[in-house]
């Protein structure tokens, strides 16, 4: 069995020290490592939170500054098209106008035309009725005179038609 000498007194006493020595030597600079380096990741885990925290908000900046601007965009491209078919309107409003007043105007000018022409027309029959006449008055009278200035009046028609 186990005797209790002065050898096994002084091994346990020596193993009491080497187990104070080693607790104040050696494991409490590494607990005080193990501390610092846990406070220092808590410390870059809080940064990185903030940090994404601040990122998230300037996404959420970045989409609503975006959302806004195609709103706005929208708003302007329906406005351009809204002035667009109203100016489009506009000038075939102006354009139809126009055109009516131009196709008024040349109705006007086709009427005077046909006017002058009739007008002309009546002109030269008239002339032409009092040249058969005074040809015909010198020569014959009565039934005869009409018979003759109708049928010269017949040819000079036919003849100035052809």
């Amino acid at each position: 069995m186990l005797k209790l000498d002065a050898n096994l007194v002084l091994t346990i006493i020596n193993l009491l020290i080497l187990v104070a020595a080693m607790r104040i030597f050696l494991f409490k600079p590494v607990k005080n490592i193990l501390a610092a380096r846990q406070a220092e990741a808590d410390r870059e885990s809080a940064q990185a939170k903030a940090r994404s925290a601040e990122a998230e908000a300037v996404k959420a900046r970045y989409e609503r500054t975006l959302n806004e601007t195609e709103e706005e965009r929208r708003q302007i491209i329906a406005k351009a098209r809204k002035q667009a078919d109203e100016e489009y309107k506009r000038i075939v409003g102006n354009a139809k106008a126009t055109a009516k007043r131009i196709e008024a105007e040349a109705g006007e000018e086709a009427e005077r035309t046909k006017a002058r022409i009739l007008s002309d027309a009546e002109q030269e029959i008239a002339d032409m009725i009092a040249a058969a006449t005074e040809k015909n008055v010198g020569e014959k009278t009565g039934a005869g005179i009409d018979d003759a200035l109708y049928n010269q009046f017949l040819s000079e028609v036919g003849d100035k038609k052809e």
